[in-house]
């Protein structure tokens, strides 16, 4: 009597995590004993390792026994140990891949599950799909819930890679320290015991497992990427962009976090994230498949796929965690230079601008004049110019061709700056005794704060609308509204500081001697500015606070300029930090006959 012939098969295992050790053996080992049972003959395995089931996207051996399955076919079924192993992605997801094997002629079976083949068991597999999927999202809200309370409560670092100039230090739940990992550009891990020797290297593919009662907290690490933090802080609050510093890096030498050249992005991410000012900050972003995290730290329902920044109002901070990298003055200087540069767009590029960008108009077209290098024939020397944009951007008939030689109207307003600020010592002494006596009085009558309730009462009543006019579903323009609440909220964010910094000021008492050589330290940062001893940066910001505009005539080859009256006058543009003072009272002018 002829052997009955087995049926041509392949298996399928999965596991979600590496730290289910002996799940696949485990499911392979109890598919073979089924196969050998049902007269099965395991051909070849297909495992996917340390894979979510929630989706099909990224297993790659799920992916492969299907297209196996519809094109070169050499079996006729998928054994797997059960429903969950196959997919956690719910009834649709399970029933469009089985039938897609179905059509190619593939059986599919679920080894512990014990289906009958009627009509109960095609009842009981839409249950079961139902069922496993609602695991996941069971354990989905689980997870969030925990992670939420490890930040929050236990103010434990989240999981990853710890932020680029800090190390993660391991205590336990009574502040015992048990080890500190210190992340490398390689990908490598660094592991250091209590007392801070050198243990070991961990490879970049192996996971830094912890206790659940274990306490991670960021501690300072490379005492070379610290400086490197504080650097980048300092150069954002000096002025300077994101791809600037990126480039000052890159000259230096400096790795980046990966270990290859910064870019304007890592720059970014590091002046904007609130660990650096001692801070926890989780949800930043949204990678979950099927929860995200709302603003008050309950899970939401995730309506697109894949990787998504969160808007700052549901990020998660916690402050005073850690020891800080850089003061929380210097990271909200830095927030504030970087909204100045926002608000100034292209004007507040720091680095190959010309000394007056942006102060020179034309009176015929009113167009800015720019900064340009023209090259002169027949010997080619390249010079620097302020030429008239309306000509170079409209032709003739919009205005003159006009250029002006850099250098020369450089010197010109840096002397008539000099002439005008400093040029009278006694009256530079009786301005600074002015302007010290006005902000002594002004002190006595302590700071207003009226102007900025009434300005945030404005935004808060906004606020309301917007979030009423969400409310209503009916609206087309959803995305655009959120877009405008989170506007909104920033702008309250913003209010709020100020007036918290104003309320402040009215406990604080100013030092008059300190204020005297504060405005003395000023005027002579001017006068080193105009003597050619501070950086081009440096000196254009100063030459923009005391010159309000400069008009140019090109017909009449004249230019007017408008500036600070004085002394005192500069120094009241010092203290408010602003660009354009001649508002603040009539402003001085002086001509000069240009050459064109």
């Amino acid at each position: 009597m002829a052997a009955k012939r087995k049926v041509r098969a392949v298996g399928y295992a999965r596991r979600s995590t590496d730290m289910q050790e002996r799940s696949i053996p485990d499911q392979k080992a109890y598919v073979q004993r089924w196969a050998e049972e049902h007269g099965y003959t395991i051909r070849r395995w297909f495992t996917d390792d340390a894979v979510s089931g929630t989706s099909t996207k990224g297993r790659e051996a799920f992916e492969r026994f299907i297209h196996d399955a519809e094109n070169s076919r050499d079996f006729d079924a998928v054994l797997c140990y059960d429903i969950s192993r196959f997919s956690r992605g719910g009834t649709n997801e399970i029933g469009y891949y089985l039938y897609r094997l179905e059509q190619a002629g593939v059986r599919v079976i679920f080894c512990a599950e014990a289906l009958p083949d009627d009509d109960g068991g095609e009842l009981l597999l839409g249950v079961k799909s139902w069922q496993a999927h609602q695991y996941s999202v069971k354990l989905s809200r689980d997870c969030i819930r925990g992670a939420v309370s490890s930040i929050t409560v236990k103010r434990s670092a989240p999981g990853g890679r710890a932020p680029y100039g800090y190390d993660k230090r391991f205590l336990t739940a009574d502040g015992q320290v048990l080890r500190t990992i210190r992340y490398l550009p390689d990908g490598r891990k660094r592991e250091f015991d209590a007392q801070g020797r050198h243990v070991r290297f961990i490879p970049g593919s192996e996971g830094v497992g912890k206790v659940k009662s274990d306490v991670v907290r960021y501690v300072p690490g490379d005492p070379q990427y610290v400086k490197t933090v504080r650097r980048i802080f300092e150069m954002c609050c000096q002025g300077y962009g994101f791809r600037c510093t990126a480039i000052a890096l890159n000259d230096d030498g400096i790795p980046s976090p990966t270990g290859g050249r910064w870019n304007h992005r890592q720059v970014k991410l590091m002046l904007t994230n609130p660990v650096y000012r001692g801070a926890l900050c989780y949800n930043k972003t949204s990678q979950a498949k099927i929860h995200g995290i709302a603003a008050d730290g309950r899970p939401r329902t995730r309506q697109g796929k894949g990787t998504e920044r969160n808007s700052r109002d549901r990020w998660l901070v916690v402050e005073d965690v850690h020891e800080p990298l850089v003061s929380k003055e210097v990271f909200e200087k830095a927030r504030a230079e970087m909204a100045c540069r926002r608000d100034a767009k292209g004007e507040a590029r720091p680095t190959h601008r010309y000394l007056l960008s942006g102060l020179l108009k034309c009176t015929h077209c009113r167009l800015n004049f720019w900064g340009a290098i023209l090259t002169l024939y027949p010997k080619n020397a390249r010079r620097r110019y302020y030429v008239d944009a309306g000509y170079r951007k409209y032709g003739p008939k919009v205005c003159k061709s006009t250029s002006i030689q850099a250098e020369p109207l450089d010197r010109w307003v840096l002397g008539k700056v000099r002439e005008v600020i400093l040029a009278d010592a006694e009256g530079t002494q009786a301005a600074v005794d002015a302007f010290v006596k006005a902000v002594m009085a002004k002190q006595k009558r302590g700071a207003d704060t009226s102007a900025i309730e009434k300005e945030l009462a404005a935004v808060n009543r906004r606020i309301k609308t917007t979030v009423a006019m969400l409310a209503d579903h009916d609206l087309a323009d959803m995305d655009e509204l959120k877009v405008a609440l989170v506007d909104l909220k920033r702008q309250r964010e913003l209010l709020e500081a100020r007036k918290e910094k104003a309320a402040g000021k009215k406990g604080e008492r100013l030092d008059e001697a300190a204020l005297r050589k504060w405005a003395m330290e000023k005027l002579d940062r001017l006068g080193e500015a105009l003597d050619g001893n501070l950086s081009p940066l440096e000196t254009r910001r100063l030459v923009h606070s005391y010159v309000s505009h400069i008009d140019i005539d090109p017909y009449a080859c004249t230019g007017t300029m408008f500036m600070v009256p004085d002394a005192l006058a500069a120094l009241e543009a010092e203290s408010i930090r602003r660009v354009n003072v001649s508002s603040r009272r009539l402003p001085w002018c002086v001509s000069n006959q240009l050459g064109t």
